[in-house]
């Protein structure tokens, strides 16, 4: 730092000794440099602190692991995007529910999410909702792209789903209303369907739960306006089924839902 200064005279007028000012000056910067520091720490530690915060989907693994921890006996999980996190029920066929649901979730997000799941014991059954989220248009560029694509997660999901349970209850997608056409396309939902139905035929051990909540209304076009509903519809499915043999599986082709599996 250059240093500046004047002439001190004395009270006679005679010419006096150079007086600096370097001490105001070093006081000057020495408080911007303090100012800075604690404006740069404030906004490194909000940064590090939105770093370290829990995102929503590890929220939910910590509350889903820790209702897991809480069930004594036997129980249902249900696993899925929104259509099973928006429902509220604790309780199937008499018996507790965990839900792990999780909104805005795709066929590989869920089982991404069931894989760090540790389960303190097999569930009596799995309900699994999977697809609309990868139905939507921001995710592929064509329509066999998103087929092809959800066909390869279900069957991940769905090798999971077996391993980890006695029985597994597919909802079929809900209808999707020409509403939300600019975000979700009816098509390529209604081919993800098909290919989770057929592959849950394949599998003795699953059910498909057929026109899930098809009779309805739409609370925006895509979700359901009642699920407490929904379900109460394809619970005698489910329900039978836990109570009967379920190595036996349903005959070829034949859906669930409003009948016995």
């Amino acid at each position: 730092m250059m240093c500046v200064g004047r002439l001190a005279r004395s009270d006679d007028g005679a010419r006096g000794r150079r007086v600096g000012v370097c001490p105001r000056l070093r006081l000057v910067g020495l408080a911007v440099a303090v100012l800075m520091a604690l404006i740069l720490g404030s906004l490194a530690g909000g940064l590090i602190g939105h770093l370290a915060a829990p995102s929503y989907r590890d929220q939910r693994l910590a509350h889903i692991s820790a209702e897991l921890r809480g069930v004594p006996g036997d129980y249902l999980l249900a696993i899925g995007d929104s259509h099973v996190a928006l429902w509220h029920g604790r309780e199937l066929c008499g018996l507790p529910l965990v839900n792990a649901g999780l909104q805005g979730a795709t066929t590989a997000d869920t089982e991404a999410l069931l894989a760090r799941l540790s389960l303190p014991h097999r569930p009596r059954a799995i309900i699994l909702a999977v697809g609309t989220n990868d139905a939507n248009r921001k995710r592929f560029r064509e329509p066999p792209e998103a087929v092809i694509r959800f066909q390869q997660a279900f069957r991940a999901l769905l090798r999971q789903v077996v391993g980890r349970s006695d029985l597994v209850l597919v909802a079929t997608l809900p209808r999707i209303e020409a509403s939300q056409d600019a975000v979700f396309s009816a098509q390529v939902a209604a081919a993800i369907a098909g290919t989770a139905e057929g592959a849950c035929r394949k599998e003795a051990s699953c059910r498909v739960a057929d026109r899930f909540g098809h009779a309805i209304p739409r609370m925006d076009g895509l979700h359901l306006a009642d699920y407490e509903r929904a379900y109460r519809d394809i619970a005698p499915a489910i329900c039978d089924a836990i109570t009967g043999d379920v190595t036996a599986g349903p005959p070829p082709r034949q859906n669930v839902g409003a009948g016995r599996p």
